[in-house]
C-alpha cells in the first residue's frame, strides 16, 4: 500500500466520505465481541477487562462474556446494548424486553438463536464449549461464584481492521495515515425520550485535482449510543445539519459502506482505489440507541479516510444486482429470482464484494455468479434469514466475464393490508446486492442501477 501524497482535499460545507471494499464478512448493524471487534479509531474505549474483585461468575462462564459480548455489555453499556453482562447480578436481574424472565434465560437462548445469533455477525458464535459452559450455568440455577477469576482481553485501538492480506475479520493497523476527516461540522444531541432515531448529514467534497481513496475507518466519538454508522454516495449534496432521516436513506442513495461493533476498517486491494474528482456528493447516516433515557448525550462521529495522489490502475465502484420490480401483496408473500447477463460491452470485472439490502419484510436474500463456461456457481453473499437490524458485508473476490449469468434471490412476507412495492423509503421494500467492483464501468449510459433495472425476473415459488 501506498503512502498518501498530496495536499489534504478541500472540504466545502458538507461531509466528505469515501468507500471502500471489504475482504471480510462485515456488518452494517450492530454485532458485538471483543473478540473480534474493537474500540473505533477516534475513540476513547478502554481495553475490555473483567470487573474488579469476583464478578460473582463462575471463571469459564466470565470468560465467555468478557471475550464475547462485554464490548457492548460493558458494565456501562455501549453502542445501544440494553444492559451489562459483568456481574453475577447483571444476570440475575429481569430482562427489561421481558420482565418475567432472568437476564441469564435470554442470553442462554440467544446464543442458540441461528435466525437472531448473539454474538452477532460477522463476530464468530460461540463454540460448542463455550454454550455448554453457559447452559450448564443455567442450568444449574446461575449459581453465584466466589472465584476470583483473571480474564482480559484487550481490543486493538483502531476499531479493527481487515487489509485484504490477512485473514477475515482478523483486526489490525490501517496501513495508511488519514488525509480525509469525514465528520459533521456540529454535535447531534440525543433527545433523552428517544430510544431510537436515524440521523443523516452530507459533505461536499471538492479536490482540485483527481484522488483515489484507498482505506478508510469508522471515528466513533460516543460510543454509549452509537449503534452504527452507514456511510452513502448520493447524487445531489445532502444538508450538512444533523437531520433525522428514514433507515432506507434517501432518493438515488447509493450505499458504500457500513460499520459496526465487531465490523473491520477497510482497505482496498493495491489495484484500485475509488476516484475522488470536482466535486463528490456523500452523506452518512447514524443510528442512535438511547435505551436507557440517557440525558445530555451528544455525538459528532463519522468516518476517516486516506487519499492518495498516485492513481492506481483501476477506480473502483459500486453497482446493484438484484431487482427493482417488487410488488409484495397485502397479506401475502413474493419469492423473486431475477438474472442479469453480463454484457460484452462491460467486459470483465473484478467483484470485491457485496451488501445485500432489503427493508424490513425481507426474510431472505441470495445472490450467486453462474459462470458461462458451466464452471461452478460462486456466492455473492447470502442471508437465509433475513434480519434489517443485522445487515452484512460479504468478501467474495471473483471476476465477472461477459456471458455470466448474476442472479439473485429476494423473498418477503408482508403482514400489512397494503401492497409494498419498490422504494427508498424503510415502509417500502428493495433487492439489491451492493456490489464492489473494478474497474469502474463507464460506457455508453451505464448507471449503477443498471443491472438491476435490466435483470429479467421470475416468482421463484
Amino acid at each position: 500500500m501506498p503512502n498518501t501524497k498530496g495536499q489534504p482535499i478541500l472540504l466545502r460545507m458538507r461531509l466528505a466520505f469515501f468507500f471502500g471494499p471489504v475482504f471480510a464478512l462485515f456488518p452494517f448493524i450492530a454485532s458485538c465481541s471483543t473478540t473480534n471487534g474493537a474500540t473505533p479509531l477516534g475513540g476513547s474505549d478502554d481495553a475490555s477487562v473483567a470487573p474488579t474483585g469476583p464478578s460473582g461468575l463462575p471463571c469459564n462462564v466470565e470468560k465467555v462474556f468478557v471475550e464475547h459480548c462485554q464490548q457492548c455489555h460493558s458494565a456501562a453499556p455501549k453502542f445501544g446494548a440494553p444492559m451489562p453482562l459483568v456481574t453475577h447480578a447483571d444476570l440475575i436481574a429481569a430482562a427489561k424486553s421481558d420482565p418475567t424472565k432472568s437476564v441469564y434465560d435470554l442470553v442462554s437462548a440467544r446464543i442458540k438463536d441461528d435466525a437472531k445469533p448473539m454474538p452477532q455477525p460477522p463476530n464468530a458464535r460461540l463454540d460448542a464449549s463455550q454454550v455448554s459452559a453457559v447452559d450448564a450455568w443455567v442450568a444449574a440455577g446461575a449459581p453465584e461464584s466466589s472465584a476470583g477469576c483473571t480474564t482480559t482481553t484487550t481490543p486493538s485501538a483502531d476499531g479493527g481492521t481487515t487489509p485484504p492480506s490477512v485473514t477475515p475479520g482478523t483486526p489490525g493497523p490501517l496501513s495508511c495515515t488519514p488525509n480525509l476527516a469525514i465528520i459533521p461540522a456540529g454535535a447531534w444531541t440525543m433527545p433523552k425520550t428517544t430510544k431510537d432515531e436515524y440521523v443523516c448529514f452530507g459533505v461536499d467534497v471538492t479536490v482540485p485535482t483527481k484522488k483515489q481513496v484507498i482505506a478508510f475507518a469508522p471515528r466513533i466519538v460516543n460510543s454509549t449510543i452509537v449503534h452504527h454508522v452507514l456511510l452513502y454516495q448520493t447524487p445531489l449534496a445532502v444538508d450538512p445539519a444533523h437531520t433525522p432521516c428514514g433507515a432506507g436513506g434517501g432518493s438515488g442513495w447509493r450505499m458504500m459502506y457500513a460499520w459496526a461493533p465487531g465490523g473491520p476498517n477497510m482497505t482496498l486491494p493495491p489495484e484500485a482505489g475509488f476516484p475522488l474528482e470536482g466535486t463528490t456528493h456523500y452523506a452518512v447516516q447514524v443510528h442512535y440507541s438511547n435505551i436507557g433515557g440517557l440525558d445530555g448525550q451528544t455525538d459528532t462521529s463519522g468516518f476517516d479516510a486516506c487519499t492518495t495522489d498516485e492513481l492506481r490502475a483501476n477506480d473502483a465502484d459500486v453497482l446493484a444486482f438484484g431487482t427493482v420490480n417488487i410488488n409484495i401483496p397485502a397479506r401475502g408473500t413474493l419469492d423473486r429470482t431475477c438474472d442479469f447477463k453480463v454484457p460484452a460491452a462491460v467486459g470483465t470485472v473484478n467483484l470485491v464484494a457485496a451488501f445485500p439490502h432489503m427493508h424490513k419484510l425481507g426474510t431472505a436474500i441470495e445472490t450467486t455468479q453462474l459462470p458461462a463456461d458451466g464452471s461452478a456457481p460462486v456466492s455473492l453473499g447470502r442471508q437465509a434469514q433475513w434480519d434489517f437490524n443485522n445487515q452484512l458485508w460479504f468478501g467474495i473476490g471473483t471476476t465477472a466475464k461477459p456471458g455470466d449469468t448474476i442472479r439473485t434471490r429476494c423473498a418477503w412476507a408482508n403482514p400489512t393490508d397494503t401492497a409494498v412495492r419498490f422504494g427508498e423509503k424503510t415502509e417500502d421494500e428493495m433487492c439489491y446486492s451492493f456490489t464492489m467492483y473494478y474497474p469502474k464501468i463507464s460506457v455508453g449510459a451505464w448507471n449503477w442501477q443498471a443491472p438491476a433495472f435490466a435483470s429479467s425476473c421470475r416468482n421463484t415459488q
